[in-house]
């Protein structure tokens, strides 16, 4: 099937939705479809290629950051997909389309299905479902009438958690499928044991993510200033990513006397991420809000125990005692408390992370994430007919 992916965010810019379409379009091909991309250009970036088999588009747009684009560049993604949209189709012979956010996304399947009769699917992602990211309910009630045209006229809705999904239909009243996001085993994968860490008296640990102020780096800093009190190991902090909070953060560190041992990488390419996962001791993840986080995932596929806050996405990946821990955000010292217990223990480290990788190899790869959107445009067909 050929098939378009329309997103405003596609690597190397963008977070986890933009993974998340890498990695279907990867898996799409791989399942012997053709899949297209729609998204937004930037710098020097080429305005088309082919990227292991898939067709890339990129299309104007006044995006200025890799890392964050703000609603007016979003609006400009999507004047200028809009325009290109029905030409692409026309000249890939697109048979159906998915578009991952509701907006600014969404109105590209939307006008598809209109002038080529075309299929869509809709890919909520987080932000463009009300409720879940505070300080956006003015913009989603400006663009209700749009978000509700768009899910009414789609051949199936999805959410990435069941908790992001119920968000939705309590917004929206349309039916909403659950399909996690899934991940890249192979890419993502345990250190071998040449490039295990040699010096087991050092903890290492590991964000990765864009750095707004809901993912709550700041916590993060506070819980390795309180652990390096009690620690009988040297603790480091890789940091990577980039975003609006991040010199405010950089700043905090310094005041809580962490400029030793937090390394800030910026903005990483997937292979220098992926060997970030493998030299570290687990992964954190302290965000007020989630959707279904790639990086968890990634961060299990890559053998490590996860510690994360107890929030609708991470609950639905972590499970207590088995590849991780979640804890309570209320709870003050409760971070701390959950890094001191995998930095004494190695082996419990090791343990959780094995068991991880076993549950995501097991139940979420991309290949299957792939052939489960592509089940809903046979079904859509079927029910057309």
């Amino acid at each position: 099937m050929k098939v378009l992916l329309v997103n405003y965010e596609y690597p190397p810019l963008g977070g986890g939705a933009a993974n998340a379409t890498w990695f279907m379009a990867k898996a799409l091909v791989g399942l012997g479809h053709q899949p297209t991309v729609l998204t937004s250009a930037f710098q020097s970036l080429p305005c088309y290629c082919i990227d292991e088999g898939v067709r890339v588009y990129r299309t104007k747009a006044l995006r200025r950051a890799r890392d964050r684009s703000n609603p007016p560049e979003m609006a400009s993604f999507l004047a200028t997909a809009l325009l290109r949209a029905l030409h692409i189709a026309k000249a890939q012979g697109i048979e159906g389309v998915i578009t991952f956010f509701t907006i600014p996304s969404g109105p590209v399947g939307l006008y598809l299905n209109r002038r080529l009769a075309l299929p869509y699917v809709v890919s909520l992602r987080g932000g463009d479902v009300p409720g879940l990211v505070p300080g956006l309910n003015r913009v989603h009630s400006l663009l209700k009438p749009l978000r509700r045209l768009v899910l009414r006229r789609a051949g199936a809705v999805v959410a990435n958690s069941a908790s992001l999904a119920g968000l939705s239909q309590k917004a929206d009243p349309f039916p909403v499928r659950v399909i996690p996001n899934g991940v890249d085993t192979i890419f993502f994968r345990p250190a071998s044991n040449d490039e295990e860490p040699t010096n087991a008296d050092v903890f290492r640990i590991l964000f990765v993510g864009r750095m707004p102020p809901e993912k709550n780096v700041g916590l993060l800093l506070e819980a390795v200033a309180d652990l390096r009190y009690r620690a009988t190991k040297r603790i480091l902090l890789d940091i990577v990513g980039d975003g609006p909070a991040r010199q405010d953060l950089e700043r905090v560190a310094s005041g809580l006397g962490l400029s030793d041992c937090v390394s800030w990488h910026g903005w990483r390419c997937k292979e220098d991420v992926a060997s970030l996962y493998r030299r570290a001791d687990c992964f954190v993840n302290p965000s007020l809000f989630e959707g279904l986080p790639n990086t968890v995932l990634e961060a299990m596929a890559s053998g490590l125990p996860v510690i994360a806050s107890n929030v609708g996405g991470n609950d639905e990946l972590v499970e207590p005692g088995r590849t991780g821990f979640l804890f309570d955000l209320s709870q003050s010292g409760a971070l701390p408390e959950k890094l001191a217990t995998l930095m004494e223990n190695r082996d419990i480290c090791k343990a959780m992370g094995a068991r991880g990788r076993e549950i995501v190899r097991a139940e979420y790869s991309w290949q299957g994430v792939a052939e489960r959107y592509m089940d809903l445009f046979m079904a859509s067909a079927g029910t057309a007919s």
